[in-house]
């Protein structure tokens, strides 16, 4: 039996130009993603998911997935914090860990990473200014570092393209045949 679920995600927003006097509304194509972990009824990361098992739809139009990373692709991390935190357990071979204390220099590493796929955790009060596209944030104390890189470790990144304006973007789950219904959980 196929079971399929649904949510809400919000997603950015295209650009408006505003030409003279004149209103001039253009709808630029641009790259969007969605960040989604599944878990199973007991609260178990789901891995193994391939990229036929999603479905997007944007204000009733289904979306074309551009690109897909499973929870296998390599993920540059960067933590920002006064000390560094122990994480090597929920990191992959291939994955970048960036510690620093400060935010600036997080960002400009994480620019320069070779991997697609880049977060920022910040552990301290550090007010979190403009974050560049295509880089997943979170706040996090200390004490659940290690729990956030685990989730961030198994993520689904999800891109499509998008030129009309979104309030929201529904995602659709079809697991394979044989497992249990199953939980997203959309960032």
């Amino acid at each position: 039996m196929m079971h399929t679920l649904a949510v809400i995600v919000s997603a950015t927003l295209p650009i408006v130009l505003t030409v003279g006097a004149s209103r001039v509304s253009a709808q630029v194509s641009s790259k969007r993603h969605v960040d989604v972990t599944v878990t199973d009824p007991s609260g178990r990361f789901v891995t193994g998911l391939q990229q036929e098992h999603f479905e997007l739809v944007e204000n009733g139009v289904r979306r074309a997935i551009t690109d897909f990373s499973g929870v296998d692709s390599p993920i540059s991390l960067a933590i920002v914090g006064e000390e560094p935190v122990p994480v090597v357990g929920a990191l992959g071979p291939e994955d970048e860990l960036i510690q620093t204390p400060s935010l600036a220099n997080a960002l400009r590493q994480l620019s320069a990473s070779k991997n697609s796929r880049k977060a920022l955790v910040i552990t301290t009060t550090t007010g979190a200014q403009w974050i560049p596209g295509g880089i997943q944030i979170l706040q996090a104390n200390r004490a659940s570092v290690v729990k956030a890189v685990l989730e961030l470790r198994t993520q689904y990144r999800l891109e499509f393209e998008s030129s009309s304006p979104s309030t929201g973007v529904e995602v659709v789950l079809k697991p394979p045949r044989g497992l249990p219904p199953l939980q997203p959980n959309w960032k």
